[in-house]
């Protein structure tokens, strides 16, 4: 087995039960990183996941959420881009609400998105600043795509990155909320976002140990 994110390789046994066993579903973690990944042959389908993401509720018109997005960009936004900087939202989903509110404060903002934005030209970079909202937890190879998204960045750019730290205790694991989505295949906590900035040659800017982290290109 090859941890997702530190690359840390070890023989499968076959024998040796998952970290946390939820139904059917079989949950790995890694003992170098602990990040937390779901069995590979579990994994959604394309159109499993584009079904789901449909079902979710990002009105634009809702100030509860709103409020939660304007959180993040207060916290991983506005202290490391530059005023009318250059950001991507990448996984933007079917309304990209983060894109409209950044360039209401005056972003040159693109989006993009696999399923609801697929112009890839939108990648193309040099940005100040890619935001990751609620995306790093849908990434079945983390490193490989974080990889590709932070050679878009500028010298010294950021990525910015909300998504909720794993439980460390498997029992809560098993309970945890955050976990009941299908199309959430992969969980990261202090140590996993550490070990990727290392492997990416990235410096860690924030981590406030709870959901929001912000990587800077050296």
């Amino acid at each position: 087995m090859t941890c997702p994110v530190c690359g840390r390789r070890e023989p499968r046994n076959p024998d040796a039960p998952p970290w946390a066993l939820v139904r059917d579903a079989s949950y790995f973690r890694c003992p170098r990183c602990s990040y937390v990944y779901l069995d590979r042959n579990l994994l959604p389908t394309p159109e499993e996941e584009k079904a789901r993401y449909l079902l979710h509720r990002n009105d634009p018109e809702d100030p509860g959420y709103r409020s939660y997005l304007e959180d993040f960009i207060r916290k991983a936004v506005l202290p490391f881009a530059p005023p009318e900087g250059r950001i991507l939202d990448f996984g933007s989903g079917p309304v990209p609400v983060l894109a409209r509110l950044l360039s209401d404060r005056g972003y040159r903002v693109s989006a993009y998105d696999p399923f609801f934005a697929p112009d890839r030209t939108a990648r193309t970079g040099p940005f100040d600043l890619i935001a990751l909202h609620e995306v790093a937890e849908h990434l079945a190879r983390p490193y490989f795509e974080l990889a590709r998204i932070a050679r878009a960045l500028a010298p010294g750019g950021r990525l910015a990155i909300r998504t909720r730290f794993a439980p460390e205790d498997p029992g809560d694991f098993r309970t945890w909320w955050y976990r009941e989505d299908p199309t959430h295949v992969g969980f990261f906590g202090s140590r996993s976002f550490a070990a990727l900035a290392g492997r990416l040659g990235m410096s860690v800017d924030l981590d406030d140990g709870r959901e929001t982290l912000v990587l800077r290109s050296l």
